[in-house]
């Protein structure tokens, strides 16, 4: 079937939605019954190779503005939350899940939330926090020897997610959960039970739990009120803590006493309140759990099809070590240069966040497009960095690119391209605490372990559940041949 591939370029007398190209539809379902949700960014990435780069699709009666021009998605996030905006469904799932923190709100009070998060990924607070960062990835390393030594596959993805509960635990709440040596805690299966609950109700045509619970919407009730009631304790052990010791109220050395402290400002425009602190600790937790975990996870995956990317990480580590078994300082572990292109390479190819929401809060334009307010966008934030324009060779995974080497000398190479932690304003501010993590556990692997696939025939499918994860990824570890 021809299809009619729209330009991109600003053009005179913008062309309204209806017009664009984009998969037939039915009447009344739209496109649904295409739909999956645990797909749907690959369903999605099909149509724009297909229908361009920007085009519409419906679920149900209502369309959808697809987007993955570069130019345009940079614009949608710049401009942000002006001109545009998270879905509002989103915000509707989050807040009726008791989710009122950084991640819902919008305006003035996202901006007094960021303010207080953003400091407890500070530069400072990485580095106070990295003895015990570097004590949780050997107890990681720890668990991975044993499991060589018994010549045992290993979930990398659920040790890696044990892991960073633990890590974003101990740097944003003062508390060392220690996941990773306890094994089985339900916390870890809770956050993801809330994570695919969010996504199928956020993508969901009709909000049919708030007429008939399905029974994994009674079980996430469950969940919720069980993880909340966890947070609270933590908040009460906190608190008691600051009423014990007042001074460090004026001097906070997490993340949570911040808040604590925040809630008790005496200046209003800066005060958090009881439900904001809460919220706030609840999104820390499930936003430090799935995407550097999965980020990390993908790694191994590469990693294990690629001896030659594990070689250059192990002399880049002996190198800068020494005798040292992990970076000393966060600063050592983000100045491991080539780990750090294999985790840009693999955030670019594999990024956790795909597709990222967006909703017009006002009439606007992008490129020859109306976008009336409350049109919903999806961006394809990974499939702009799966582009010749945007990279050389683009769907090869070269680390040496973000070297300047390699695809990077023979042809483009855009950073901006690559979008795995948003941009503009909401970008995400736990990005260092992620590259860090990132390359603290890709030390830690290239300087003890040789990693293959168990079955380098089984595939490793992407599942997408609000953060894209591998599926079926099972990793032997060796001790490393030296």
């Amino acid at each position: 079937m021809d299809v009619q591939r729209i330009e991109v370029a600003p053009a005179r007398g913008a062309r309204e939605l209806s017009t664009l190209p984009g998969p037939p539809k039915l009447p009344l379902v739209g496109n649904l019954l295409e739909v999956r949700p645990t797909t749907l960014h690959l369903t999605l990435e099909r149509w724009s190779r297909e229908y361009g780069d920007l085009y519409r699709f419906w679920m149900g009666p209502r369309p959808f503005l697809v987007v993955s021009n570069a130019e345009f998605v940079q614009r949608v996030l710049r401009e942000r939350p002006a001109v545009f905006r998270r879905w509002s469904p989103m915000r509707d799932v989050f807040v009726e899940m008791g989710i009122h923190g950084i991640f819902a709100a919008e305006g003035e009070s996202w901006a007094r939330q960021r303010r207080l998060i953003m400091s407890a990924f500070s530069p400072g607070q990485l580095r106070a926090c990295h003895g015990a960062i570097a004590t949780i990835t050997r107890r990681l390393r720890d668990r991975w020897r044993a499991s060589a030594a018994r010549g045992e596959p290993v979930d990398a993805r659920r040790d890696l997610t044990r892991y960073t509960v633990d890590v974003t635990s101990a740097v944003a709440f003062g508390r060392d959960l220690n996941l990773v040596d306890r094994g089985a805690d339900a916390l870890v299966h809770q956050l993801d039970e809330i994570f695919t609950m969010i996504h199928r109700r956020v993508l969901a045509p009709f909000p049919y739990w708030r007429y008939v619970k399905l029974p994994a919407d009674r079980s996430l009730d469950r969940t919720l009120a069980d993880v909340s009631e966890r947070m609270l304790e933590l908040i009460r052990a906190t608190r008691a803590e600051l009423d014990r010791d007042p001074a460090r109220a004026a001097a906070p050395r997490t993340l949570l006493e911040a808040m604590l402290a925040a809630r008790d400002a005496e200046d209003p425009a800066a005060r958090l309140s009881d439900l904001e602190v809460h919220s706030n600790v609840l999104t820390l937790m499930l936003s430090g759990e799935d995407t550097t975990a999965d980020t990390m996870a993908w790694t191994l995956h590469f990693m294990a099809q690629r001896p030659d990317v594990q070689a250059q990480m192990r002399a880049e580590t002996d190198a800068e070590l020494g005798d040292a078994d992990l970076p000393a300082t966060p600063e050592q572990a983000q100045g491991l240069k080539y780990i750090g292109a294999v985790t840009q390479e693999t955030l670019r190819l594999r990024s956790a966040a795909p597709v990222l929401f967006a909703e017009a809060g006002v009439d606007t334009e992008l490129g020859p497009v109306r976008v009336p307010a409350g049109t919903r966008l999806i961006l394809l934030g990974r499939q702009v960095g799966l582009k010749a324009e945007s990279f050389h060779d683009p769907t090869t995974f070269a680390p040496e690119r973000w070297l300047g080497q390699g695809p990077a000398k023979a042809g483009k190479h855009d950073p901006r391209a690559s979008l795995a932690f948003g941009s503009g304003p909401r970008v995400c501010p736990g990005r260092a605490l992620s590259m860090v993590e990132s390359a603290m556990v890709g030390a830690m692997v290239a300087r003890e372990f040789d990693v293959s696939l168990v079955d380098p025939r089984q595939p490793v499918h992407e599942l997408l559940g609000f953060t894209m994860r591998p599926e079926g990824l099972s990793v032997r570890f060796a001790a490393r041949r030296r």
